[in-house]
């Protein structure tokens, strides 16, 4: 008897206890790669919601900064801040106000590029005061290149392989690319011979942004090429493995 009871009281002790493991808020990038001329100003936009039923005071940490020389990177939610500050949130500090249960806001970081051709990386976890330990996570990566006009449709309606970043590299790289409309997706490796050394996709995709790494741990150092193909849509870029 006296077990029972306390199985029993221990079941309704967890089904009164509130969930805190429930995700609190919702952190989606409308873009994760975008491609711009050299000297433009690249922005991405993110949508935080507060999907709880209480106020929420979110915080935004940039955990990554890889950038190259004369670039600089800056976050914005309600106010923009300088380059340095690494963290905001919806405080009095920082010009802002929790969000509302249901709210929806926009948080942005800018990268602010110089005349080169390069690609920058950043990083930024989401999460709240109530429960900072749980974090969201995205990569936003920034491209310039001078063969993209300001006046051209964004990359990111079409197909398009993206230079691989780092390269070199050693001992991984990471791959991104863009999908314009759903079909099988094959991104495989070739060594300087024309020999497949590797297969990173092979699956149906939708359209979107995508992105993989390479792992050459197992590969010699040199030249290799990375090929795109989708729909009728073929792309091949060149690679180094340093070691």
């Amino acid at each position: 008897m006296k077990v029972f009871f306390k199985k029993s009281l221990f079941v309704i002790l967890f089904l009164l206890t509130p969930l805190s493991f429930a995700q609190e808020i919702s952190f989606e990038p409308l873009n994760t790669f975008l491609y711009e001329p050299p000297g433009t100003e690249i922005v991405f936009d993110v949508e935080v919601t507060n999907l709880s039923a209480v106020e929420q005071t979110v915080f935004i940490v940039r955990t990554i900064n890889d950038l190259p020389a004369g670039w600089s990177t800056s976050l914005c939610f309600d106010l923009c801040f300088a380059s340095f500050v690494d963290s905001i949130a919806t405080t009095v500090t920082f010009g802002s106000t929790p969000l509302s249960p249901g709210e929806t806001r926009v948080v942005s970081v800018h990268f602010f590029t110089d005349n080169t051709v390069a690609t920058g990386t950043c990083q930024l976890q989401a999460g709240t005061f109530h429960n900072p330990e749980s974090r969201i996570t995205h990569d936003f990566i920034a491209t310039t290149d001078p063969s993209v006009s300001v006046n051209e449709p964004s990359q990111l309606k079409s197909y398009f392989l993206y230079q691989n970043y780092p390269n070199p590299f050693n001992p991984s790289t990471r791959i991104s690319y863009n999908v314009g409309e759903p079909g099988l997706v094959q991104l495989k490796v070739f060594n300087i011979l024309g020999v497949e050394v590797a297969t990173l996709v092979n699956e149906q995709k939708y359209s979107g942004n995508y992105t993989v790494d390479f792992d050459a741990s197992k590969f010699s150092s040199g030249v290799y090429f990375y090929s795109l193909s989708v729909n009728n849509f073929n792309q091949t870029r060149k690679m180094i493995l340093e070691k």
